[in-house]
């Protein structure tokens, strides 16, 4: 049997041991924080994109994500007196082809550490080996694969798989330290707070204010919790980017929902804040995706997933959403080139392949994403910081497509996304050249 090392026990981490677990191979994820906390991080956008993966790994394991999370149902602009500027559907995001199929796979907001937990105790019970503490250093790669642990022993194995984040060691073990991601210019201040029962704020917001020059997120992470997010132009001070203790967090969340009633923000808006948990404060960095994701180029036995490969900006949601589309993209590859069945013995032969349409598949739709991304993000900041008139266009602009969409045209290409077809088109094509 097959020995993997996973480098990071992420949503992507996690997720890849699992796939890989039920397609027959002997998984181990090595993940440096001494274990996981509940409370604490921040919270994502869950799309049909990324649930049709997890369902198709296990159907079981998608309900018991969906249980710790809300859907949105709607999708709304808003100014920051709470006037709306339109409201979309998240059921436009996709054409669902049954209630059943809308159910299963329509958008949900999530606490990260729920998700990971979730995940988590998924993988014990198959069996997957999780070792916390273990701080994945470098690797060397000879007839097999040595990946090195900090004070330990070398880990010798047949496949490495890193998932270990935008800092990835992985990655900077393979080729080296690339392109530092650059500050944005917009700081994040994020937080979690108790949904009150008068509570108007329906599935996921947008509201953007040109008195405070800033926009802001909020959105249902459970029945019982609600998620904000506001984004700042401000000048770049890494060393405020962190968790806030919990005293911080209150003073700091309360200051500013006073600031915001003062400018005229609804209480749907302000309230949150005073009743602030899980504050963190965070810059907003990007860069594009590294030009290869696997080495060595011949006879690949290392592959890059996730922020290690292609680092986010949470304009669309959809950062996560492209990590666990690598997952399925990835172990669907392995699966049918390599190891149709859980008692085939695995096809070296094939990994170059695999390798080849992995970064295929991979490299332009994650560009393109960031690219959707950066320009929803850009279309946000301009409501809140141009002139009256120009922002009346960029709200007449939002209302015309959602009224002719049902929701922004530049949604569809994540949410929309069907990771099965895209693998059984390129395979087609890649055996025709064969």
């Amino acid at each position: 049997m097959e020995e993997i090392a996973i480098g990071g026990a992420g949503i992507a981490g996690l997720l890849l041991a699992l796939a890989l677990k039920k397609q027959g191979f002997h998984v181990t994820v090595y993940e440096q924080a001494p274990r996981f906390d509940d409370e604490v991080g921040g919270a994502i956008g869950m799309y049909a994109n990324g649930l049709s993966v997890i369902r198709d790994i296990s159907p079981s394991l998608l309900y018991k994500i969906r249980k710790q999370g809300r859907p949105y149902i709607l999708r709304k602009w808003l100014r920051h007196d709470g006037t709306e500027v339109a409201v979309g559907q998240e059921k436009f995001l996709r054409p669902f082809k049954s209630v059943q199929e809308e159910e299963e796979l329509g958008s949900i907001g999530i606490r990260r550490w729920r998700l990971q937990k979730v995940l988590l105790q998924e993988c014990l019970d198959f069996g997957v080996k999780v070792k916390f503490g273990q701080r994945v250093v470098g690797i060397e790669i000879k007839d097999r694969v040595h990946l090195k642990i900090d004070g330990q022993a070398d880990v010798v194995c047949d496949l490495v798989f890193g998932c270990d984040g935008l800092k990835s060691a992985l990655r900077n073990a393979l080729f080296g330290k690339d392109q530092e991601p650059k500050y944005t210019g917009i700081t994040c201040l994020m937080g979690a707070a108790p949904i009150a029962k008068q509570s108007k704020i329906e599935g996921i917001c947008f509201p953007s204010s040109q008195t405070s020059k800033c926009h802001a997120c909020y959105y249902p992470a459970n029945d019982e919790e609600i998620i904000f997010q506001i984004y700042f132009p401000t000048e770049e001070k890494p060393e405020t980017w962190k968790p806030l203790s919990p005293e911080e967090g209150r003073k700091e969340c309360v200051e500013l929902a006073k600031l915001m009633e003062e400018e005229g923000w609804a209480s749907m808006f302000t309230d949150p804040l005073k009743h602030a948990n899980s504050v963190l404060r965070t810059g907003l960095r990007a860069r594009s995706p590294i030009p290869q994701w696997t080495a060595p180029e011949r006879n690949p036995r290392v592959f890059l997933l996730g922020d290690a490969a292609h680092p986010p900006v949470p304009y669309i949601g959809q950062g996560a959403m492209m990590a666990i589309e690598d997952v399925g993209v990835l172990s669907l590859l392995i699966n049918k080139l390599c190891k149709p069945t859980i008692l085939s013995n695995f096809d070296w032969s094939r990994l170059a392949l695999v390798s080849q349409l992995y970064q295929e598949l991979r490299f332009p739709r994650t560009t393109m994403m960031l690219e959707r991304s950066m320009a929803l993000g850009q279309m946000q900041l301009e409501r809140s910081t141009l002139g009256s008139f120009e922002v009346w266009k960029k709200e007449m602009e939002i209302k015309l497509n959602v009224l002719r969409y049902g929701t922004l045209p530049v949604m569809f290409d994540g949410a929309g996304y069907d990771y099965r077809d895209q693998v059984n088109k390129k395979i087609g094509i890649a055996g025709s050249s064969l």
